[in-house]
């Protein structure tokens, strides 16, 4: 079972200042809507498994107004992914595009999530995932973040498409299956829960 649609025009995108900003990871268009989604909710603290470089982290915090804690979460060089497709995008350094920003705090971990449980995350309003692709890794960041996400927040998925090199797709399609009302935003890789 596919997950429902939502177009893009209902959601209130703005053009992204892509200064500075490595291009690497997102699709064209999808910086943009995942800012949108994140803005919906106008939160306060976000959350983001796979901070990877922290480019997406340093968009979200120049481009939603009001955050005021952004927690990074990825794992130390060296790190063998699970997931081959995966295992050129372990970080050299975790957030440095964000590392001197006061609002973020890094959670880099030798097993990245799988080392935490939701009482190392503070109650947030935004979460975006984004690291581990595997089955077990999807399942760990999403058990997070439905431990942590408050009433009125977002869960945003990366990546779920059908390549068959991830199984980002297979867990929230397995999620609507059972109930989870987990939309796709039309023409992205990008799919979002509201609770």
């Amino acid at each position: 079972m596919a997950l429902p649609a939502v177009p893009q025009s209902q959601l209130e995108l703005r053009a992204i200042d892509w200064t500075g900003l490595p291009a690497r990871f997102m699709n064209p268009g999808e910086l943009e809507v995942l800012c949108a989604l994140v803005r919906s909710v106008s939160p306060q603290v976000v959350v983001e498994f796979g901070i990877n470089s922290g480019r997406t982290a340093k968009a979200i915090l120049r481009e939603v107004d009001g955050i005021t804690r952004y927690i990074g979460i990825d794992v130390p060089p060296g790190y063998v992914t699970e997931k081959k497709v995966q295992r050129g995008e372990v970080p050299a350094i975790a957030g440095e595009l964000v590392r001197d920003d006061p609002r973020v705090e890094l959670l880099v971990r030798a097993r990245g999530s799988h080392d935490l449980t939701a009482d190392d995350l503070p109650p947030c309003d935004a979460v975006f995932i984004d690291g581990d692709h595997s089955r077990a890794g999807v399942e760990q960041d999403t058990a997070l973040a439905m431990a942590r996400v408050r009433p009125g927040g977002i869960i945003i998925w990366h990546d779920y498409h059908a390549l068959g090199t991830v199984d980002v797709r297979e867990v929230l399609d397995d999620y609507h299956a059972a109930g989870a009302p987990i939309s796709l935003v039309a023409g992205t890789w990008l799919a979002f829960r509201r609770l």
